[in-house]
């Protein structure tokens, strides 16, 4: 039987291929089937191996295009068109990667404004495989106003920075996952060296394994099939005379947390009673709910008044006058299919407005379950329940295909795990260079600013996670954005993707395309104790350290200070040159000072002339809470 001509998904109409490198370009056919390639003015033919695989490399293009890539062999032609010859990069992640642009600051402006047509994205269908797979599922897509929506926020705002600096068509190929490891996007290979995940991969390797997909895959259909069913909207829960006398209390907004609601998925439905005065009666409303975690329909007196599918969309629904009285219900019904679910949002965005007054809505709600996964035993198969599966479907069938470097983010899934990430993430930077062959450019975003701020200094699971990218820095042609300055407390997707794009473009116009610009912000290099006073140097400051408020006097915020007994306070700090000074009269012998050290360093000031922000860093090496 002969086989069809076919190459992976990737090669297709409006693809952007790697300027100035060789251009791999592969396939299936049949056995000794003699395969011709054609793009532009260059042609290579080849004939298929024993098991029908083929393969060619073209010679370095330089930007441009148009063109056309022709594949035939005996019996079939393939051909596609509007390739463009640029810059391909790889974004990939976790949730702040996925993050789309219709969900970013100003994003109905922004998507209005998408209209870049030398800008593609291709984005990667979301699979897992316990052996790697040779190819994966998507499309490219021009950028335009019809199309950039979906694009990856973070992916479209690198490549929109890098396009108006380099004016060359960018290419960039979003493959990420949210709420996943970082164990998952590593190979095997690399993975087994870590003695910690023997057993899984042997698991994974087993026929054992194959039974025990079946048995999720079971349970998953018989989980997926309840939720369909569920009793809430078939008995009406939605209605004021629903009896709530049995239902429990849940505080709103937060994330589902307590014994019942924490690790499971399925659907729960969420009531709240308020009162409004009679002089608010008559009028249009505006309800706001602000994030949901997953898919809500919403109900406000058995009158449903809007629904929403996806976890990163803002919830405002309009309020018909005639739906109000005095005393009302509101009635949500909350879908929940992976990972934390909940209204979770700010609590001064979960509110009913009418005619400019604000009614609060942020109380002890109270909650019913209707379907749970803990009721059919269903634990997800998930990314994250075994070590490579989302490399093996998501990353390997990518492999050898021309690129410039990789944009990462991610890492709020391993903070508990932080001082592992310090071996984990270099080797898994390391996995994908040697599997490309090459020492490419791999920027990542450090973790923002996240959760309440703190009363007091005290250890922290995410400051240590970002100490374990900074650390990772010393790998060359490597990079990072800070952005504990645009962080939000309660939402751990912020909303300002744009900046991150522009701090990831300004480290790859340094580390990947060689420009004179500061890529990053200050980094510390020692310190020296005089008297009461410790003595900070840092590199990478271009013209001088400032502040980004720029206060007159050059204060500093920020640092702590400890002495010998390891106990951190608040210290003073000022700029003298290109050195800060920190201080404090409850520390009269200091030994070490931290700067940034906590989950929301919301207010750290310290930037180089180029206004970017130094990392939060540690001068001890004392034990950390991860160090386990």
């Amino acid at each position: 039987m002969m086989a069809q001509l076919s190459v992976p998904s990737f090669f297709s109409d409006h693809m952007v291929l790697q300027r100035e490198k060789p251009i791999n370009i592969w396939g299936t056919a049949s056995a000794g089937e003699r395969i011709s390639v054609t793009l532009g003015n260059a042609q290579k033919s080849t004939r298929t191996d024993k098991n029908g695989k083929w393969s060619v490399s073209l010679p370095p293009m330089q930007a441009g295009g148009p063109y056309t890539l022709n594949m035939k062999s005996p019996k079939q032609t393939l051909s596609f068109t509007d390739i463009l010859i640029g810059e391909v990069w790889i974004c990939s992640g976790q949730s702040n990667m996925e993050f789309r642009l219709r969900s970013a600051n100003h994003a109905t402006e922004e998507v209005a404004a998408a209209n870049y047509p030398q800008i593609r994205s291709f984005n990667v269908i979301q699979e897992m495989g316990h052996t790697p797979k040779a190819d994966l599922k998507g499309k490219w897509e021009v950028c335009s106003p019809a199309s950039a929506s979906d694009f990856s926020a973070v992916g479209y705002f690198f490549a929109r920075e890098l396009y108006q600096k380099l004016n060359i068509p960018i290419g960039f190929i979003n493959s990420s996952w949210g709420g996943t490891d970082i164990e998952t996007w590593m190979s095997m290979e690399v993975i087994e060296h870590f003695p910690k995940y023997e057993k899984s991969l042997a698991r994974m390797r087993s026929s054992e394994f194959e039974e025990y997909i079946k048995h999720s895959d079971k349970v998953k259909k018989e989980f997926e099939q309840a939720i369909i069913n569920e009793p809430g909207e078939k008995e009406k829960w939605y209605l004021e005379n629903t009896s709530t006398e049995n239902w429990k209390e849940h505080i709103v907004p937060s994330l589902w947390s307590n014994e019942e609601l924490s690790g499971i998925d399925g659907v729960v439905w969420f009531t709240y009673q308020f009162s409004i005065p009679a002089n608010c009666l008559g009028q249009d409303a505006e309800l706001s709910l602000g994030t949901i975690d997953d898919d809500d329909i919403t109900w406000i007196n058995g009158h449903e008044v809007g629904r929403t599918i996806g976890y990163d969309l803002k919830r405002l629904y309009k309020i018909p006058a005639e739906v109000l009285k005095e005393q009302n219900t509101i009635t949500i019904k909350i879908s929940d299919y992976r990972g934390g679910g909940g209204l979770y949002g700010p609590k001064d965005e979960v509110y009913l407005k009418v005619n400019n007054r604000i009614f609060p809505l942020c109380d002890n709600w109270k909650y019913k379950v209707a379907v749970s996964s803990a009721q059919y035993d269903y634990v997800e198969y998930g990314p994250n329940a075994f070590p490579s599966l989302l490399f093996n479907a998501m990353i390997h069938p990518l492999v050898g295909l021309g690129m410039k470097g990789v944009i990462w983010y991610q890492g709020e899934n391993n903070a508990g795990r932080a001082y592992q990430y310090r071996t984990l993430f270099p080797a898994m930077i390391n996995d994908w260079r040697q599997q490309w062959g090459y020492e490419f450019p791999f920027l990542w975003v450090q973790l923002a600013n996240f959760m309440a701020v703190e009363d007091q200094p005290k250890d922290s699971d995410w400051a240590e996670l970002r100490e374990a990218q900074n650390m990772t820095l010393s790998l060359p042609k490597t990079g990072q954005a800070v952005i504990t300055d645009i962080g939000e407390a309660f939402d751990i997707h912020p909303k300002n993707k744009q900046e991150v794009g522009k701090r990831l473009a300004k480290a790859a116009l340094q580390v990947a395309y060689g420009q004179p610009v500061l890529g990053e912000g200050p980094v510390y290099k020692s310190m020296k104790v005089e008297g009461e006073k410790v003595i900070l140097t840092f590199g990478n400051v271009g013209d001088g350290l400032t502040t980004s408020d720029r206060n007159r006097y050059g204060y500093v915020n920020g640092f702590s200070i400890a002495g010998a007994d390891r106990k951190f306070v608040w210290a003073k700090a000022y700029i003298d040159g290109n050195k800060v000074v920190v201080f404090s009269e409850k520390v009269p012998n200091p030994v070490a000072v931290r700067y940034g050290w906590s989950n929301n360093p919301y207010d750290d000031n310290l930037v180089n002339s180029a206004g970017l922000l130094a990392s939060p860093f540690r001068t001890d090496q004392w034990k950390g809470i991860t160090e386990k």
